[in-house]
């Protein structure tokens, strides 16, 4: 008879589902024990909490196991509180990088969590196998297990006080024998519409960045996976409406084996017409290559230059080296000329980080015309060097803690209700950056959100470009007037600085606390605990009109500083703003749009609209243009609607998810053209 375990990675679904991504890791384990143990052991996965209580009721594993993630690891400690409490002789194991890096914080863990029986460190797949046949040898008695003292690899528990820890086995380095969890028909059940596939191409990291948990030395070797055609078939015919495609992969396109995987990628393509977008972090060197790679994916790849900070001496304290700006300029053009966009990331919060730098990062990376920039806050991660107590004094940071965004609910296991949270810590203050300035930086931020990411308003950022104007310059502009220039734009910024700053608590508890007794006010509202993701939903669905007007009154007053507000520029600005708003507003709702201009729009746009507007002008005459959405743009749409919902936070969610933005446009179509009656 076989042993029934259940493996979950769960996410949140409380007012939307957080984690919306198939369970990989655990589909990794699970098909490895699966081809390991055959005969002797039955593998199912969930992600859906839901689907664990049905599944607990139905019937008793012998084992459950956790994936441990910083956005999960509460939830999932929850249903171990209440299986153990049911069933005290069903194994709980946990596994993930939510862990600790020293023993100080593996104590620390393990206070928190005592009713875990074991925790497996680093890569899972072989250590369950070895945990499982222990247990077969104790009669799937975790007591008796841990009372022999056995070691085993990759393996953690406590017994009578005594943390136990066996040997750190070799990481794997041939991935194509590992099993597919897609082959197998462990996932099929998370063909729903709603979550996107996964797979992974590699494992490691070359580099050793002080804030990421794969900067430790243990990942710097990468292992490669190019045999992913059969998988990515097999889930090309069953993933219905989604549109995106995940890779695991920390620096895709870096290597010499991602030209084969890109061909495979685009062949699926070719033969299904998906994926439309893939998820991924490109390679942090070698961008020639990478560049190659997106050419060769149909517009579906952004390029990434993860950079976290552009100041010398934060790059310094976090051991980091960036590629230099000349070069990302170079590598922003190349990679526009392959269909694709740019993005970066930046860091709010690091070592050494202030106001002054943090402003200037932003601006190098506006100003190297990457599409989108993705600003974060500095969070303290398990497992990684900036968390630790030496960092941490050396920098005097400070620290808050939040609630992770969407990452909270009631669910109920067994006739009980279970409330679970889960929160990250986030540094707000250190000895160079006041918490005021902490402020401003964010509110900064807000504005390149809506303003500049995904090139939203691509129109007068190129015209921006052939005035000789700064975007980043006329950005700062507006922001430098967003209490003045119009009240509703007034009332945005400060509802931001007041929801950033009260979500914020000194300790875990609190926040914990504040949930517990607020969870049905979290619940019934359609905004996130994300406020940038709400933020920008409002600024794009609420007060495009309000932005169309404060941005192009800005224009105006420009162009008029420079000389270059004639009767046609005035008449070019004025219709600018029709044709950019019949390009946006109410996107989701398959509304046409219709409008009569002075000017060759189309043909401006495909120059970016970085040209002077008056060879454009139509003398004598007008076009009638058509503003729709395509087919493609429909189903792209309505599969995103599908998977996130037309909430605030849903629409959020999209809007941070769809790069560029301008996917998401109406086409514009011309109709015909009208002479001009005489005068």
């Amino acid at each position: 008879m076989r042993s029934v375990i259940y493996l979950a990675d769960l996410t949140h679904t409380g007012p939307v589902i957080s984690s919306n991504v198939h369970p990989l890791a655990a589909g990794l384990v699970g098909a490895y024990v699966v081809e390991r143990c055959p005969n002797r052991i039955e593998v199912e996965l969930f992600k859906y909490p839901q689907d664990l209580s049905a599944a607990m009721a139905r019937r008793r594993p012998r084992l459950v196991g956790f994936s441990n993630y910083s956005w999960t690891c509460n939830l999932s400690y929850e249903y171990a509180r209440q299986i153990k409490h049911a069933y005290p002789e069903i194994v709980i194991v946990f596994g993930g990088p939510n862990y600790g890096l020293r023993e100080q914080e593996m104590l620390a863990f393990w206070q928190r969590y005592p009713l875990i029986d074991f925790y497996l460190v680093k890569e899972g797949e072989l250590p369950m196998v070895e945990l499982l046949h222990g247990l077969e040898d104790c009669g799937y008695d975790p007591a008796a297990l841990k009372r022999s003292g056995r070691s085993l690899p990759n393996c953690h528990y406590q017994w009578q006080g005594t943390l136990v820890t066996g040997e750190i086995l070799p990481r794997l380095t041939e991935l194509e024998q590992l099993p597919s969890p897609y082959l197998m028909g462990l996932m099929d059940k998370f063909f729903d519409g709603v979550l996107s596939p996964m797979i992974h191409t590699t494992r490691g990291c070359p580099f050793t960045c002080t804030f990421c948990s794969e900067g430790a030395t243990y990942y710097n070797k990468v292992a490669q996976r190019v045999g992913i055609a059969e998988e990515l078939d097999y889930i090309a015919q069953r993933v219905g409406s989604v549109p995106d495609l995940y890779l695991t992969d920390a620096n895709f396109g870096m290597y010499q084996q991602d030209r084969e995987k890109a061909k495979i990628i685009s062949s699926i393509q070719q033969r299904y017409g998906w994926p439309k977008r893939l998820v991924v972090s490109t390679g942090k060197n070698q961008k020639e290559r990478v560049i190659e790679v997106a050419s060769m994916l149909n517009g579906s790849l952004n390029v990434a230059a993860s950079l976290q900070s552009t100041d010398p001496t934060v790059l310094q304290n976090i051991q980091r080296a960036n590629i230099s700006l000349d070069a990302l300029n170079v590598m922003a053009k190349q990679t526009t000329e392959t269909g694709a966009d740019t993005y970066t990331e930046l860091i709010l919060g690091l070592p050494g980080d202030s106001k002054q730098a943090h402003t200037k990062s932003l601006r190098d990376v506006v100003e190297a015309d990457l599409g989108i920039v993705r600003m974060y806050q500095l969070i303290m991660l398990p497992q990684t060097e900036l968390n630790t107590p030496e960092t941490r004094q050396r920098y005097a940071m400070k620290t808050r803690f939040r609630i992770m965004p969407r990452s909270f609910g009631r669910y109920d296991l067994l006739g009980k209700a279970i409330l679970a949270v889960e929160s990250e810590e986030i540094c707000v203050e250190n000895s160079t950056l006041t918490f005021e300035d902490y402020l401003e930086c964010r509110e900064l931020n807000l504005t390149v959100e809506i303003l500049h990411n995904g090139r939203v308003f691509v129109e007068l950022q190129g015209l921006c470009k052939w005035l000789g104007c700064s975007w980043f310059d006329f950005l700062l502009r507006v922001h430098q007037q967003r209490r003045s220039s119009h009240e509703a734009l007034r009332r945005f910024y400060e509802t931001f600085r007041e929801e950033t700053t009260k979500r914020l608590w000194a300790t875990r508890e609190e926040l914990e606390g504040y949930v517990s007794q607020h969870l049905d006010e979290l619940l019934g509202h359609e905004e996130s605990t994300n406020e940038m993701a709400t933020s920008k939903a409002i600024a794009f669905f609420q007060l495009q009109g309000t932005l169309h007007d404060v941005l192009f009154e800005e224009m105006t007053a420009l162009l008029n500083e420079r000389g270059c507000l004639d009767e046609v520029m005035g008449v070019y600005i004025r219709e600018l703003r029709d044709y950019s708003q019949c390009r946006k507003a109410r996107l989701t709702e398959g509304r046409e749009y219709h409008g009569r201009f002075h000017f060759d729009f189309p043909g401006i746009g495909e120059h970016h609209y970085a040209v002077d507007p008056r060879d454009y002008f139509l003398e004598g005459r007008t076009v009638e243009l058509r503003f729709c959405h395509s087919a493609r743009q429909r189903e792209m749409i309505q599969g995103y609607l599908r998977q996130y919902g037309n909430t605030l936070d849903g629409m959020g969610r999209i809007l941070m998810r769809v790069w560029p933005t301008t996917r998401l446009f109406r086409e514009v179509l011309c109709q015909e053209e009208h002479a001009l009656a005489a005068a």
